[in-house]
């Protein structure tokens, strides 16, 4: 029992000072929760068990998979603190102002300010060198204790995610957002997310004009409809009409804006459902596994899909010549594509509602516009609710979760996704660490009636080596991540390294 003792005060000490911690910044973390978020056991952190170097055995979990949902909640947050602060802001402008808020550099700096690394635990338990702090040793090997520890910057601000994570999954079971905001708000410091509990982001909504004004038949009718179909009834039917309009449509015709606003608060919000289901679901499951399982979860594609299935592309109005044709040759694929499943089902003796649910893996990407209305409906309800989480909730249930029940179906198409694949192939072919995917908005003149473009371009080394436009930041991402693993392909690592001026190490 004696031997065992110091590793005993070790850990009671870990905790001790992880929850002080905590206290200092105002968050009353549950214990295991508080360590786990502040303990970063290995040198790479984001690899898998088997690939990471300088493993700390005995220290506990580590940070990763709290910042996974951290990261999620911190989204989600300063998402919504940008759309009920900002009335008057399209899309692009939105991205830019929550980086601002949830960028690395500014955790980090924040971080510092609390003197947060002072408390992140990265050394393991030595028995050969454990001694008692404050006892003067009388007879034996001299005990000298080190107070330094080598942390990226980029650890520091994972800590704070992950800490935003804790406090999240404190409070979770009591539908309680409230610590998870405190903890946003300390980390973001900023003057645009200000909220102490989660019922200040209402507060600060004031429901603009064109919303609360008396609307028209067609308004009312598209509310009917909707109502039948997904259950939820709209108290602004306007609200909901503007999920469906497409940015070419204008808001000179019915003075509602387009979807777009509501589509960048529809898409966090999905993220946040998407990753709660997921890290509560496969409590064993590795950051990267979670990543890339999301990914499918989120994607335009399956999202397409959903949209679809749901028919809700059928009430989108739209001004672009060729979308309706796009629109249509889409539905016919991916409708072929589900009966072709449902008969695969039933000649199996399973029967058709049997049939798998991942049989929009393999169809091409759908009209941007069909994701965009999905995402941008689930922020019209969470709106129209007055930001009951719970509609988030049940839209999750009701129509994502079914797709979703076996995730192992996805396990292919989550390590074939363009940005996952290029990161492994960086990582693992050519050991490169120092690459990126940017993104930078382009001119337009006319952004009224004509697509926002977005940039993409992987750097590697601080250069851009490729790009791609798109009007929407993931699908540029993805056409650049797409035509950069075309020049990757046969290229041996001595040729990528002279090609691109590499030379990290092995």
């Amino acid at each position: 029992m004696a031997y065992n003792l110091p590793a005993v005060i070790y850990r009671l000490e870990s905790h001790l000072i992880v929850l002080e911690a905590s206290k200092l910044i105002g968050l009353d973390l549950q214990p295991d929760l508080a360590l786990e978020a502040m303990t970063k056991d290995s040198d790479n952190t984001e690899d898998a068990p088997e690939a990471q170097t300088n493993l700390q055995q005995g220290m506990g979990k580590n940070y990763e998979r709290l910042e996974f949902l951290g990261d999620a909640f911190l989204k989600m947050s300063t998402t919504i603190a940008l759309f009920s602060q900002i009335p008057d802001c399209d899309e692009f402008q939105y991205h830019v102002d929550r980086m601002v808020l949830i960028c690395n550099q500014n955790l980090f700096n924040n971080a510092l300010e609390l003197k947060l690394e002072e408390s992140i635990r990265t050394k393991g338990f030595d028995r050969s060198s454990w001694y008692p702090e404050g006892l003067k040793l009388l007879k034996g090997r001299n005990y000298s204790s080190k107070n330094t520890h080598a942390l990226a910057d980029k650890s520091i601000a994972d800590v704070c995610e992950a800490l935003i994570g804790a406090a999240y999954m404190t409070t979770r079971n009591g539908n309680n957002f409230d610590m998870a905001i405190q903890a946003v708000t300390t980390f973001v410091n900023h003057p645009n997310h200000k909220m102490a509990a989660y019922s200040d982001y209402y507060a600060t909504f004031k429901v603009p004009e064109w919303q609360s004004a008396e609307a028209r038949a067609v308004h009312y009718d598209l509310a009917d409809k909707i109502e039948k179909k997904m259950g939820y009834k709209f108290t602004y039917p306007r609200l909901l009409r503007s999920a469906f309009t497409h940015p070419s449509y204008g808001s000179i015709y019915e003075g509602i804006p387009n979807y777009q606003r509501l589509e960048f608060l529809g898409d966090a919000l999905l993220d946040m459902v998407c990753v709660d289901y997921l890290f509560c679901r496969f409590p064993g499951a590795d950051p990267q596994w979670l990543t890339e399982h999301k990914m499918a979860m989120v994607s335009n594609q399956f999202l397409g899909c959903l949209c679809v299935s749901l028919g809700l592309q059928k009430h989108m109005v739209s001004m672009t010549v060729g979308l309706q044709k796009e629109i249509s040759d889409y539905v016919t694929a991916i409708t072929g594509a589900r009966t072709q499943a449902e008969d695969e089902a039933e000649t199996s003796g399973l029967g058709r509602d049997a049939y798998a649910r991942n049989y929009w893996v393999r169809e091409k990407q759908p009209p941007k516009s069909l994701p965009d209305i999905v995402e941008a409906y689930v922020g019209a309800v969470f709106v129209d609710s007055e930001y009951r989480y719970e509609e988030v909730q049940k839209f999750f249930n009701a129509h994502i979760l079914p797709y979703f029940r076996d995730m192992h179906l996805f396990d292919t198409y989550a390590q074939n996704h363009p940005v996952t694949l290029l990161s492994n192939i960086l990582s693992t072919k050519f050991h490169c660490t120092e690459w990126s995917i940017s993104l930078s908005d382009t001119d337009d003149e006319n952004r009224e009636f004509a697509a926002i473009k977005i940039a993409a371009g992987v750097m590697i080394h601080r250069e851009v080596r490729e790009h791609a436009f798109s009007d929407s930041g993931r699908y540029a991402k993805l056409k650049a991540a797409q035509k950069f693993l075309r020049r990757l392909k046969d290229m041996s690592i001595e040729e990528f390294r002279r090609a691109f001026n590499c030379d990290c190490s092995c």
